[in-house]
C-alpha cells in the first residue's frame, strides 16, 4: 500500500468517523428548548434520558455505523465491492496515483493497527 493511500485513509477516518462522533455527542448533550423541533431531537431526547452505560452504547452504535459506511464506500470506490445494478466502474487518484484495490483494505488495516475498531 502506498503512503499516500495510508495518509488519505487516516485523514478520511479522523474527519469523517472521530470527527463526526465527536459532532454527534455534543449534539446530543445539548440541552433542548421546547419549542425546538429538528428531525434529530427525538434522538437526542432518548439519548438524554440513558444512563451513562447505554450512552456510551448508543454512540458505540453510531460509531460501527459510520465505519462500516467509510469501508463499504472505500470498497465501492477501489473495486472490491461492486454496485448493485450498476455496471460503471470508480476510478480514485491520488495525486496522479491509482488507488484500484488499496482503499478499503488499507482503512480496515489502519483500524486493526490502530486499535481503533474491534
Amino acid at each position: 500500500m502506498s503512503e499516500k493511500t495510508n495518509q488519505f485513509v487516516k485523514a478520511l477516518y479522523e474527519t469523517v468517523v472521530q470527527e463526526g462522533l465527536h459532532t454527534y455527542k455534543e449534539m446530543y448533550e445539548e440541552e433542548l428548548s421546547a419549542s425546538e423541533v429538528d428531525k434529530y431531537s427525538q434522538a437526542i431526547h432518548m439519548y438524554q434520558q440513558m444512563n451513562a452505560e447505554q450512552q456510551r452504547l448508543m454512540m458505540h452504535m453510531i460509531e460501527v455505523v459510520m465505519v462500516d459506511t467509510v469501508s463499504h464506500v472505500f470498497g465501492v470506490l477501489d473495486g472490491t465491492s461492486p454496485l448493485t445494478d450498476y455496471e460503471m466502474e470508480a476510478t480514485v487518484l491520488l495525486d496522479g496515483t491509482d488507488t484500484e484495490m488499496e482503499l478499503q483494505d488499507t482503512f480496515i488495516g489502519y483500524l486493526q493497527d490502530e486499535d481503533l475498531y474491534p
